[in-house]
């Protein structure tokens, strides 16, 4: 069976339909959670026109329609706040942060799964506060969600999750900086005080993060980094990327999992001076011999990785873009004297599909099977071209996806999008 869709909605005026909740298997995705009423503006109770400094704050006002609404869309699904794995969490500004950590807590209670938090330029209510992607296990999977306590990798206090978690075969880390137990970037990531060119500092903190950061966490739960099956990574310096890839690939001997980098604007993180903060999902060493390298062809942002792999049903992607090896694909290139004959944003989402779908069908799936969809935008004003492009390959059944503004500039000159794909492969 494939997956099932909960919390359906369409939004201006039924042009985009949105699933808020699918059910993979014994797994639910919840992605693009916002504050959203059934035409897909935020909700006026939570903006409260007449009164908006009204007590709670806006940004916990939104947080608690959100875990609100999907305690319900959860129940659908078989699920429930209780059995949340991993929070993601994208905000327009900082300030959002501490007032949505309040609601956080009251609703997923003591123990409030890996998070990561991530500050973006935009999101698709320019009036929203944050954007919310979660996971979970079902009820009936007979798994219980464990919190690993790790020696100095813990999370700060303010916020409350874990640092790692262990569910079944499966582990997940929270986003991790560069940082030490005082919670600011570790001297050891950084370039000594006065000194220009006494290592590079992207390796510097990339090295750091690895080794004593997510190491520690993936060994504490019973996994290591051969095991990892999926990463995100977040850049707040577009030009680091080489030698980031330099210091990321050593760290995995060559064997790079599959990896989504996305640039945003600095500062992006909690601890300001940072400029990588990465998430990782791996396999517990009981289950190595399930993992499944998919292999294909598809032009990818850095060479080495490992386009996608899969684990008991669930399939990890690399990031992808419309990429060639000279670069953005022709097909989304128009001539500077006469660029409105087509939208290279849908022409770059058309490459894309065709790699993920090349990926999903290498992998025993298809493209109606994907669980979370994130789109990386330069610019927002792009994002209903691109999502037409989904229509031609699944219909309006309901796209679990989010969109997010991220840099203005991408890794390859004339790119404009970055897609992250999550996906099922169902028993045949």
């Amino acid at each position: 069976m494939g997956i099932q869709r909960f919390g359906v909605r369409s939004y201006a005026g039924g042009r985009v339909r949105h699933a808020a909740v699918v059910r993979a298997g014994k797994w639910v995705f919840g992605t693009g959670l916002r504050a959203s009423d059934e035409s897909g503006l935020i909700d006026a109770g939570v903006r409260r026109d007449g009164h908006p400094l009204s007590v709670p704050p806006r940004a916990q006002r939104e947080a608690e329609f959100i875990f609100d609404r999907l305690r319900n869309d959860l129940a659908q699904a078989g699920s429930s706040l209780g059995h949340v794995v991993r929070v993601d969490q994208y905000y327009p500004h900082w300030s959002a942060v501490d007032p949505y950590h309040v609601a956080r807590k009251n609703a997923l209670g003591k123990v409030v799964a890996p998070s990561t938090s991530i500050l973006v330029e935009r999101l698709l209510n320019l009036d929203a506060q944050m954007d919310l992607q979660v996971l979970a296990v079902t009820k009936d999977s007979g798994l219980t969600p464990e919190p690993i306590n790790v020696a100095r990798v813990g999370a700060p206090k303010e916020s409350g999750y874990s640092a790692s978690l262990r569910v079944g075969d499966l582990v997940f880390v929270a986003g991790q900086l560069a940082r030490d137990e005082t919670g600011g970037l570790a001297p050891e990531a950084q370039v000594p005080v006065g000194q220009l060119w006494k290592g590079t500092r992207i390796k510097l903190e990339t090295s750091y993060l690895v080794r004593q950061r997510l190491q520690p966490a993936l060994q504490a739960s019973g996994s290591d980094l051969d095991l990892v099956l999926k990463a995100q990574v977040y850049l707040s310096r577009v030009d680091d990327l080489p030698a980031f890839w330099q210091a990321w690939s050593e760290a995995f001997d060559g064997n790079v999992p599959p990896t989504t980098i996305v640039p945003v604007k600095h500062p992006g993180f909690g601890t300001q001076d940072a400029t990588i903060e990465v998430n990782v999902i791996a396999a517990n060493e009981s289950a190595r011999d399930r993992i499944k390298q998919i292999e294909c062809d598809v032009e990818l942002v850095c060479p080495g990785m490992a386009p996608a792999r899969a684990l008991d049903g669930l399939l990890f992607v690399s990031g992808l873009m419309a990429i060639d090896s000279e670069g953005v694909v022709g097909a989304a290139r128009s001539d500077a004297s006469m660029p409105f004959y087509q939208s290279n944003a849908a022409a770059e989402m058309a490459d894309i599909l065709g790699k993920a779908k090349t990926i999903f069908e290498a992998a025993g799936s298809d493209l109606s099977q994907v669980v979370r969809a994130l789109h990386f935008h330069t610019d927002l004003a792009d994002f209903y071209d691109t999502y037409r492009e989904w229509e031609k390959h699944i219909g309006d059944i309901g796209l679990p996806f989010s969109a997010i503004q991220v840099n203005e500039r991408l890794f390859v000159p004339g790119t404009t999008l970055i897609l992250d794909l999550w996906g099922f492969i169902p028993e045949r």
